[in-house]
C-alpha cells in the first residue's frame, strides 16, 4: 500500500500523467473522473480505501468561475470527512488545462497564463514540424521524451505541487 491514486478528468490528462508517472518510476494509479460532483470522487475514493496511502485529484480551471471555485471548496471539505480515515489527500487546482504543464515543459514560458494552452499546443507541435493529434499516446509520449520536469516545475507552481506530493 505505498502507492497513490491520482484522480483526473480525461483520457489525455491520464496519458499525461501516466507517463510522469513513469518517468519518474512513481508508483500510481490514474482513474478518470466521470462527471463533475464531488459526492463522485468521494465515492470513488471510498472504493480505493485501503488499497493506497494518498490520493491526489487534479481539477482543470479552464472554465475558471465561481463554479469552479465553489466545486474545488466542496470537494475539500468532503474530503476532509476522509483524511480522518487515514488517506492522505490533495486536491490540485491544475491552471487553464494539462496543457499548461506540457507547454511549461516545453519551456514556454508564462504557461498558466496562457488563455487557450491547448491551442498553444497545436501551434508549437507544428512549428516543431510535428503533427498534433490530441489522444492520450500522443500525450503519454510527450511527457515520457518531450517534457522537462525541472523546467516543467520552475514554469508552473501547480506543477511543482503536483510533483512534490506524488515523489514523497
Amino acid at each position: 500500500m505505498n502507492s497513490t491514486l491520482i484522480i483526473v478528468e480525461g483520457l489525455t490528462d491520464k496519458g499525461f500523467i501516466e507517463g510522469i508517472a513513469e518517468k519518474l518510476q512513481a508508483q500510481c494509479k490514474v482513474h478518470i473522473m466521470r462527471g463533475n460532483r464531488p459526492e463522485k470522487v468521494s465515492r470513488l475514493l471510498k472504493a480505493f480505501m485501503g488499497e493506497f496511502n494518498k490520493a491526489i485529484i487534479l481539477k482543470d480551471l479552464h472554465r475558471a468561475g465561481r463554479d469552479t471555485t465553489t466545486l474545488i471548496n466542496k470537494l475539500t471539505s468532503k474530503l476532509k470527512q476522509l483524511e480522518s480515515q487515514g488517506l492522505q489527500l490533495q486536491v490540485i487546482s491544475v491552471k487553464r488545462s494539462i496543457e499548461s504543464w506540457i507547454l511549461a515543459g516545453l519551456s514556454v514560458n508564462n504557461p498558466e497564463e496562457i488563455l487557450n494552452p491547448e491551442e498553444e499546443l497545436k501551434k508549437l507541435m507544428q512549428k516543431k514540424g510535428k503533427q498534433y493529434i490530441k489522444s492520450p499516446e500522443i500525450y503519454k509520449r510527450l511527457a515520457k521524451e518531450e517534457i522537462d520536469i525541472k523546467k516543467a516545475a520552475a514554469k508552473s507552481e501547480a506543477f511543482k505541487n503536483f510533483i512534490a506530493i506524488l515523489t514523497t
